[in-house]
């Protein structure tokens, strides 16, 4: 009979598991990622064993996880230092480090009411288990059967587990931040739970037969995590409502306007959207309930004779586009003609500032070298393409002769690039200015010769007259210098 139930049993419970694997809704959850938790605890531990207790210190630090809104892992470690004490006859002393970690499952029991978004105050049980290490400075602390009363000595416990009990009151500052008290009774397993005082309990009626710890503690508290897949995480889940989804949810649900069909002006478009209650009967609107005006030019379609007029144009009060009669091919010549008689060639303007190619000459010479003749090729396509510009070109020598003579061979040197223009290139011999300025009008400011100062320069003509060959003997091709540059000829 018990195995016939059994079979029933597995096999009920297998057509369970087939009737949901086939329901094909999508399960949504409604528990939000949340943040860690980093505690600093800081308190006051005690033994009560065999011997009166002093209150110590301690100090750990634990890090704790929501499984859900109301239970939680956390897992930490400590270090406590505490002493007992005994007035009697034996002034019995012992001194207890204990150093060790544990996990703890936490309940908030508080957070099964789903009446704030979140707790401002939350009530905590725990228990846990963990391991520890501890060790007893004594004195006149009797041992075993009490054969040794006033022994003295250290007592090394070996690593050993331990039971944790607690419970705790936490407040919530801020969002980042809480503060708890809490109170922890712990209990050593092993050999060694009678031994945290170094008194073990033998043939007296002082206590059972184990020690326990408690340890009265404050923690500080931070909330850790930023967070996931672009999702800022919630605060720890026992601090959070269960049901602050599902009250979003139905707020925004209750906030919805309750559906109305009505439609006053019966244009299609029930009153509680339509932004026009009121338009005139039979008139198109749109998707507002706004009479239309389809082609935008201010005159509603149930008044517009001409509904979509073409773009660009003025409308007369009934909507009708004034486009202008077609033009003419007469007309277009005739414009055309107009615009022909009344334009104007402009004139160059600025041509006294164009910049001119120069030319520049060997010493004492005046011939043309050939790798100037580009320069003088430029010279020549600026005058054939501006046949109203004239020129004036000037020559200039460097300071390696006197001045009378500096004077001919920059005569020379520009009347020279003038033959080369017209007989090469055919420009009109009025079209150029002859000048010449010697040596006084150096480009680089430097004794003697200087190849940059013998040359010939051009620059669009002005009120400029052209100048006689200067007195002097023959200079350059040919001509000679004797003497110093003031010793004449």
């Amino acid at each position: 009979m018990t195995v016939k139930n059994l079979v029933l049993a597995v096999a009920f419970i297998a057509t369970g598991f087939s009737l949901a694997a086939q329901d094909g809704t999508t399960y949504r959850s409604y528990t939000p990622a949340d943040q860690w938790e980093l505690g600093v605890d800081l308190g006051s531990p005690f033994i009560l064993g065999d011997i009166d207790h002093n209150f110590g210190f301690g100090g750990g630090i634990h890090f704790r996880k929501a499984f859900d809104h109301v239970f939680s892992l956390r897992v930490g470690g400590q270090y406590l230092q505490m002493s007992n004490e005994d007035e009697g006859n034996n002034a019995s002393t012992s001194e207890t480090v204990m150093a060790g970690g544990y996990a703890h499952l936490v309940m908030t029991v508080n957070n099964l009411r789903f009446n704030k978004p979140y707790r401002k105050w939350n009530v905590n049980v725990f228990t846990g288990i963990g391991v520890n290490n501890y060790m007893v400075d004594y004195t006149n602390v009797r041992q075993g059967d009490n054969t040794r009363p006033d022994a003295s000595g250290e007592y090394d416990n070996e690593i050993a587990g331990q039971l944790d009990l607690g419970a705790g009151l936490a407040y919530r500052i801020n969002p980042k931040f809480n503060i708890a008290l809490e109170y922890t009774v712990t209990t050593v397993l092993g050999p060694g739970g009678d031994l945290l005082d170094a008194d073990e309990n033998v043939l007296a009626d002082v206590t059972t037969f184990r020690d326990f710890l408690h340890y009265p503690h404050l923690s500080l508290n931070f909330n850790l995590g930023g967070s996931k897949n672009g999702v800022k995480r919630s605060e720890p889940l026992y601090w959070a409502n269960a049901l602050s989804t599902t009250a979003e949810a139905i707020a925004a649900l209750e906030a919805r306007p309750v559906y109305d069909p009505t439609d006053t002006d019966g244009d299609g478009i029930i009153d509680m959207i339509d932004q026009e209650k009121e338009s005139p009967a039979a008139a198109r609107v749109d998707t507002r309930g706004v009479a239309a005006d389809s082609d935008g030019d201010k005159v509603f379609d149930y008044k517009d004779k001409e509904p979509y007029s073409p773009p660009g144009f003025t409308v007369d009060a009934m909507g009708v586009a004034q486009v202008p009669k077609a033009i003419t091919e007469s007309d277009v010549n005739r414009i055309v003609d107009a615009k022909l008689a009344a334009f104007k060639v402009p004139e160059p303007k600025g041509i006294s500032n164009w910049f001119l190619p120069m030319v520049n000459f060997d010493n004492n010479s005046y011939a043309v070298k050939y790798d100037e003749y580009e320069n003088l090729y430029q010279i020549g396509q600026v005058l054939k393409q501006n046949p109203s510009v004239k020129l004036v070109a000037t020559g200039h020598t460097d300071n390696t002769g006197s001045e009378g003579y500096n004077n001919v061979l920059s005569y020379n040197r520009a009347n020279a690039a003038i033959d080369f223009l017209t007989s090469q290139h055919g420009i009109s011999r009025d079209r150029i200015i002859l000048n010449y300025a010697g040596e006084g009008t150096s480009l680089i400011p430097v004794k003697g010769s200087n190849r940059s100062n013998r040359r010939v320069e051009f620059k669009v003509a002005g009120s400029e007259t052209e100048q006689a060959r200067p007195e002097g003997p023959k200079a350059g091709k040919g001509g000679s210098f004797k003497g110093n540059k003031d010793a004449g000829y």
